[in-house]
């Protein structure tokens, strides 16, 4: 029998929805693979270049000097490290964009989450326009604002493994990031009180800074990663 021109029209609508769908689906993996690289970048430029830039400044201990240190008025690699700083942040923003749009919804959950790696990513960009005081002298507004300012940025994304738990995308990790909540204040926390000693294990502030960064980066990215896993 002859096929009837609505069957072949609703074939051809089949089609073109089925080619459409397969195009988006195309594009949303290319978007969050892209989103990804933003996601490495950032960690690896946070924690592996102060690994370079440390050999480069004599006197420099990774483990008990803060990463801040490599960009104090001084230091030889100063405009470096100020440089990654500020291009960690931008690196963060273009990142809180992506997780954004893997969000099926915006609740207050995820907004508070979006909004620790903004303003971690605004606090890190303030900390390498302003850098940290030299150890020993008075503290001058530069060294003012980049406390301020990195203070607050560790302050909002320390809490964002306590807000992925309220998050729908995240269901299948609430073990995971309700035991990053309290690593994550943990090495904090020893990270402050180490500043002001220098003998036993309390003296390796730089140690605590980068466990910190971690656990953070680590919570970050299992949880990007699940996304796409339970996609």
């Amino acid at each position: 029998m002859p096929v009837s021109l609505e069957r072949v029209l609703e074939q051809k609508r089949t089609a073109t929805v089925h080619t459409t769908n397969m195009e988006r689906k195309e594009m949303h993996n290319l978007q969050w693979y892209g989103f990804l690289i933003v996601l490495l970048a950032a960690i690896c430029a946070d924690l592996v270049i102060p690994l370079f830039l440390g050999t480069r400044y004599p006197g420099y201990h990774h483990f008990r000097d803060t990463i801040s240190t490599l960009g104090t008025t001084g230091s030889p690699v100063q405009k470096y490290q100020c440089a990654t700083l500020i291009l960690v942040g931008i690196l963060w923003l273009v990142f809180a964009v992506g997780q954004a749009f893997s969000f099926q919804t915006i609740r207050w959950s995820h907004a508070v989450f979006l909004v620790g790696i903004i303003l971690f990513g605004v606090g890190s960009i303030l900390a390498g326009i302003f850098p940290e005081d030299p150890a020993g002298i008075e503290e001058t507004m530069s060294g003012k604002i980049h406390g301020i300012a990195s203070g607050l940025g560790f302050l909002f994304l320390i809490l964002n493994p306590l807000w992925a738990v309220w998050i729908d995308e995240f269901a299948q990790l609430k073990v995971m990031n309700g035991v990053m909540f309290p690593l994550a204040i943990l090495t904090f926390v020893l990270f402050i009180i180490s500043e002001h000693h220098t003998t036993g294990i309390l003296q390796y502030t730089g140690l605590f800074q980068r466990l910190n960064l971690c656990v953070l980066y680590l919570h970050l990215l299992l949880n990007f990663l699940w996304q796409r896993g339970g996609m």
